[in-house]
């Protein structure tokens, strides 16, 4: 097939640096809810409540983003959200905050930013047209990345005079100066009534869901692989629990450079055997990882497994969008919504497979979801746009 190569104009950029912000925010998040916890003296269980908030607000600022964007215009609602994302934040960091406050906050953030994350996937799809599995390699990419450096800027903030809330500050301002960077015409992003919705465009096709379901599945799996691959390293590789925390970053670090490999494959190649490759190729490197308990061998392993998975999500991504023919926002919210679900439930199961059987034996979790993503996928393909 020829190429479809995405184009690289300024609305694309901004998209781009978007999503790698917001990225930022999420993965700095992350790194420092130990140090959220110790600033407000709460037990883990209390502090594990801000997750909880995240995905809420998430899931329900993905679900109504479909009708913000049919009222309002896409483009309109990206800048307002972005502009409330940053504030939110802001709100979040204030020093000396009881947790009832830093809950609401992380909530009212998630809420803005994955409406954020909406805007930006629809945008993307419908700009890059056919070059859009490319283009969210790219974007995922960069998100891979300012993922990878976050919890780094956290840290580094934290060991300075300036304390840990200036790594996530950094977010806000970018948000801020973004919005600069995108000047006054917001219009190219999508305007008033462009944004289908249920009652024009009646339900999404069935393949749509099938979809979901393939690309719920292997998010999943990847995040069964971020929130307890730190355990698997430990028991299996023997590794101490801070070498463990820093093994783990093979992960975030192969799923860049295999983003970054990876482009000009999504340009060349069917969408749909390039993502059957990296399903299979993804569980190959994943049970190395499980079944040969030596430290290098996890570790490349782990490394190898973020390369070869890499390609997954930005082409389920695609595939979802694409499947849903035309009700593009709907599809992007449904996206982010199961994505978010998925990423909260696989763990859990992990987690409590592991208090019957171990952690070895539960991480069995991670090659039933890879494969039960590759069936659905294979089972109901989408074809690619002309």
């Amino acid at each position: 097939m020829p190429a479809a190569r995405p184009v690289h104009d300024r609305p694309t950029l901004v998209a781009f640096s978007t999503i790698g912000i917001w990225s930022w925010f999420v993965y700095g998040f992350g790194a420092s809810l130990a140090l959220l916890r110790d600033d407000q003296g709460t037990t883990p269980w209390l502090g594990g409540l801000h997750a909880t908030a995240l995905a809420a607000g998430g899931i329900l600022g993905a679900l109504l983003t479909p009708r913000l964007n049919h009222r309002f215009g896409r483009g309109a609602v990206t800048r307002v959200s972005v502009l409330l994302t940053a504030l939110s934040i802001g709100w979040f960091l204030l020093p000396g905050s009881p947790v009832w406050s830093t809950l609401s906050a992380i909530f009212v953030t998630c809420f803005f930013g994955n409406i954020v994350v909406v805007c930006v996937n629809s945008f993307i799809a419908t700009h890059q047209g056919a070059a859009s599995p490319a283009a969210f390699t790219e974007s995922t990419a960069l998100a891979a990345l300012t993922g990878l450096l976050a919890p780094l800027g956290v840290g580094l903030a934290a060991g300075s005079v300036l304390g840990w809330r200036v790594g996530l500050l950094a977010a806000a301002v970018a948000f801020l100066l973004l919005e600069l960077w995108r000047g006054r015409r917001v219009a190219v992003y999508g305007t008033k009534g462009e944004t289908l919705v249920r009652e024009e465009s009646g339900p999404l096709p069935a393949l749509t869901w099938w979809a979901l379901g393939a690309g719920m599945c292997y998010i999943g799996a990847e995040f069964c692989l971020s929130l307890w691959g730190v355990d698997l390293l430990r028991e299996r590789a023997g590794l101490s629990p801070a070498a463990a925390a820093a093994g783990l970053s093979t992960v975030t670090g192969g799923l860049f450079v295999g983003r970054v490999l990876g482009v000009r494959l999504a340009e060349r190649m069917s969408t749909e055997r390039l993502l059957r490759t990296s399903l299979m190729l993804g569980l190959v490197t994943f049970m190395l990882a499980w079944a040969i308990p030596s430290t290098w061998v996890v570790l490349v392993a782990f490394f190898l497994t973020g390369v070869t998975l890499a390609l997954a999500w930005p082409l389920n991504l695609s595939r979802i969008i694409r499947s849903a023919h035309g009700s593009t926002d709907r599809a992007a919210a449904l996206t982010l919504a199961a994505a978010t679900t998925a990423i909260g439930g696989a763990p859990f199961i992990l987690g409590a497979v592991s208090e019957a059987l171990g952690v070895h034996l539960a991480f069995l979790v991670v090659p039933v979801l890879l494969i039960a993503s590759f069936v659905l996928v294979s089972l109901r393909p989408v074809a690619d746009e002309p």
